[in-house]
């Protein structure tokens, strides 16, 4: 006995690759003309940034580059130097399928790095980085929505799920030509640069979306005056961008991700010679989806009165986007000094840092460290580095609506400020804290149902009502299974509601 299926599709976000590959670095340097000797190292670290990304067929490809930062004292011991070597790089990974219009999210993560100058002019650099990707695909799988055929009873459930309906993958560039504060002295070179974008607001408009944010960026220069003497400088500047998203309504949930790929700054100078200025170019790489809501229904089980029923079905694992959150934590901590003397605070700032998230107790819960790293002077007036890890937890009332709960949390360090003390560091730091929070499901999924003719089922026709006695919290759709009858006709004949036995005893069963 053949019976119409109808078929419903139900749309899943399925990760096709989520994994790592290790980049080398190898360098050896010999410091140009323009580079004074070295008398110490302060600090090397490797900064490599993924500028673009693709796939074709089933291969992941990264490419990028990487800027390894020495920063040093000279001959004289006085002064702070940095020098820079940029180089590129590129990832081939091969996934488990081919991918189109995948989501693709790509960062880095700094393994190691050893520096040390082999003579005052020569620098031998040893690490490696990590280039990471998440990969991931819309796949559509068919359910049975509802089965016609004579004499099958059907179980069904209702699922309400957030179907990816727009994502955009996007970069920009935010360029500004930045003055120097009143009364700062000109600039002659960079020492340090970094950069981190907000998010403030967002607008759908027309298949594309308004981003509506700013672009923080810290530099800290040398002066021409005195080269001992270093100055700070930060900016904030505003963007209004658009970016392509096809199938964006009001009516979505939007996780929009802005994270700095790469920043060039020049020192120029104008036309007297007496004012400098930074011309700044700071690249951006915005990733949008969008989600909406619809309600899927499929069949779970399926009996027939008649013959029993072959039943092929597959396992699902469903991870179902429920809200996007973000926070703004103010952690307050101190770093202790031991056996460090310092004068003054010359720059102090984050440069690597480790999130976790969990959903327990009506709060979201997030754990994890960053580093602060300090550029200061000592009694004698001679620049010292030095850098702490720190542990931080962050709790925010979260109500779920859901089972089954996971996190993907992520954060960056927006600013420290701080105070010395006779005993360390005082520390506020800002922490900006998100979460993209999913519910998981593990379905059945039934594909096929077929009545197997060669194997009819028993009834008892004898009598109209069979007694059967129930315990409680039985299911009655297994009851109904059992006697070849339906869910229905069990509580019409009971004056049943519920799906379940709510008291121990005698059910009355239609045969």
């Amino acid at each position: 006995m053949d019976y119409m299926l109808n078929r419903e599709a139900l749309a899943t976000s399925e990760v096709i690759y989520d994994g790592c590959q290790e980049q080398p670095v190898d360098l050896d340097i010999s410091l140009p003309d323009y580079c004074p000797d070295i008398q110490r190292i302060l600090k090397c670290q490797v900064y490599p940034h993924i500028t673009s990304r693709g796939i074709t067929g089933d291969r992941l490809e990264l490419e990028g580059n990487y800027t390894v930062k020495i920063l040093y004292l000279d001959s004289g011991g006085m002064a702070v130097h940095c020098y820079e070597s940029n180089q590129s790089f590129s990832a081939a990974i091969t996934l488990k399928q081919s991918a189109d219009n995948a989501q693709i999210f790509a960062f880095t993560r700094v393994e190691y790095i050893n520096c040390r100058a082999t003579s005052p002019r020569r620098l031998d650099i040893h690490g490696s980085f990590s280039a990471c990707a998440k990969v991931i695909v819309q796949a559509e799988n068919e359910v049975i929505s509802n089965i016609d055929g004579e004499g099958v009873e059907e179980q069904k459930n209702t699922l309400s799920l957030n179907k990816m309906v727009g994502a955009s993958q996007q970069q920009f560039t935010v360029e500004e030509v930045l003055e120097l504060g009143q009364g700062k002295p000109p600039a002659d070179n960079l020492i340090r640069s970094d950069a981190f974008a907000v998010l403030q607001d967002y607008t759908p408009v027309a298949n594309k979306l308004m981003v509506k944010g700013e672009v923080c960026i810290k530099f800290v220069y040398s002066t021409a005056d005195n080269e001992s003497a270093l100055e700070v400088m930060e900016y904030a500047l505003p963007f209004n961008e658009m970016i392509d998203c096809e199938g964006v309504t009001e009516n979505c949930i939007f996780n929009i991700q802005l994270n700095v790929v790469g920043i060039e700054a020049q020192i120029k100078n104008d036309y007297s010679g007496d004012q400098t200025y930074f011309d700044v170019q700071v690249k951006v790489f915005a990733n949008a989806a969008a989600y909406q809501n619809t309600d899927v229904t499929m069949v779970t089980d399926a009996y027939s009165k008649e013959y029993d029923l072959n039943i092929s079905s597959k396992q699902k694992n469903i991870d179902n986007a429920v809200e996007f959150t973000s926070d703004t934590d103010i952690h307050k901590g101190s770093l202790a000094l031991e056996d460090i003397q310092i004068s003054k605070i010359i720059d102090i700032w984050n440069e690597m840092s480790t999130v976790s998230a969990d959903s327990a107790n009506g709060q979201i819960n997030y754990k994890g460290k960053f580093n602060v790293c300090v550029l200061a002077l000592n009694p004698d007036k001679k620049p010292i580095y030095f850098e702490r890890l720190m542990d931080f937890e962050y709790a925010r009332p979260y109500q779920a609506k859901a089972d089954n709960i996971k996190c993907n949390a992520s954060m960056y360090v927006a600013g420290i400020s701080y105070r010395i003390t006779g005993g360390g560091i005082d520390l506020k730091v800002e922490l900006r804290l998100s979460a993209a929070v999913y519910s998981q499901y593990s379905l059945k999924l039934i594909t096929d149902v077929a009545a197997d003719e060669t194997k009819p089922r028993a009834q008892d026709k004898s009598a109209a009502l069979s007694i059967y006695y129930a315990d409680a919290g039985e299911s009655l759709w297994n009851i109904a299974r059992e006697y070849c009858t339906s869910v229905n006709a069990i509580k019409l004949e009971n004056d049943l509601t519920g799906d379940f036995v709510e008291n121990r005893g005698m059910l009355l069963i239609p045969m």
